[in-house]
C-alpha cells in the first residue's frame, strides 16, 4: 500500500540538502512506497530556502541552480495541493487557536490548513515536518506526526 507523506518545506529541504534530518527521511523514503504530497506553498518556500543557502554561504550559486533544477523535476511526481480560500480561512481559525499559546505562524498555518484538508479526504500516513512548535500543532490537530530533528 502506498503511504501518503505530507511534508512541510522545513523537511522537505532536507530531501535537497545534507543536513540534520537528512538520514531519517533516506530511511523512510527508501522503506515503502510512497507519495509525496506538498502544498503550492511550499513551491515557493523551497526556493526561497534555497536561496536564503546561497546567502549564508552553506550552497553556491550553481548548486542553488541545479538543486532547483532537480526539485522542479521532482515535483511532476509529486501530490500538489492548491491552497483554497476554504484553506485560507482555515488557517485564520489554526491562528487564533494555536497562535497565541503555541506560537503558530501564517504560513505553516497554510501548510497546516492544506494537510489538514487532505487528511479529511485521504488519510495522510504522516505529517513531516522539521518544525517542533508546527509538529506540536498538526499533533494537537490529530495529524500522525513525523518530527525531523533541525
Amino acid at each position: 500500500m502506498t503511504k501518503q507523506l505530507f511534508f512541510d518545506t522545513s523537511a522537505l529541504v532536507k530531501l535537497y540538502h545534507q543536513e540534520e534530518g537528512t538520514a531519517v527521511l533516506d530511511n523512510l523514503l527508501a522503506e515503502e512506497q510512497f507519495v509525496i504530497v506538498i502544498s503550492d506553498l511550499c513551491i515557493i518556500e523551497m526556493v526561497s530556502a534555497l536561496a536564503k543557502k546561497v546567502r549564508t554561504e552553506e550552497i553556491t550559486a550553481a548548486v542553488f541552480e541545479a538543486v532547483v533544477t532537480a526539485f522542479e523535476e521532482d515535483v511532476l511526481g509529486f501530490e500538489v495541493l492548491h491552497i483554497s480560500q476554504e484553506e485560507k480561512h482555515r488557517a485564520v481559525e489554526l491562528l487564533k487557536s494555536w497562535g497565541l499559546e503555541e506560537g503558530l505562524r501564517t504560513l505553516d498555518a497554510l501548510q497546516l490548513a492544506s494537510a489538514l484538508t487532505r487528511n479529511m479526504t485521504t488519510s495522510l500516513d504522516l505529517f513531516v515536518a522539521a518544525d517542533s512548535t508546527l509538529v506540536s500543532v498538526a499533533k494537537k490537530e490529530s495529524l500522525p506526526v513525523l518530527l525531523v530533528q533541525r
